[in-house]
């Protein structure tokens, strides 16, 4: 069975930035807002083991106010997307 969906999360200029594997290899995709990050999620779902970047523990260093903004973000999106 093949492992797709979104593998790897970080944070990226005020957004997040997803890599996607897919049938056809693998696709980046941004989050500029939680409306986003829905529609990725829904749309491609989880590999069996996404991995983060460091960069969602040093969110200010990637145009976040706060360190803790690309994780709340994260969470707003995926309890919206489960919803």
């Amino acid at each position: 069975m093949e492992n797709l969906g979104i593998s790897f999360v970080s944070a990226c200029s005020g957004g997040l930035s997803f890599i996607i594997d897919t049938k056809d290899g693998e696709i980046a995709r941004r989050a500029d807002d939680i409306e986003d990050g829905v529609y990725w999620v829904q749309r491609y779902g989880w590999t069996n083991c996404p991995n983060f970047s460091s960069s969602m523990d040093f969110a200010s260093e990637y145009g976040f106010a706060n360190d803790d903004d690309a994780k709340k973000m994260f969470d707003e999106i995926m309890k919206a997307a489960c919803n």
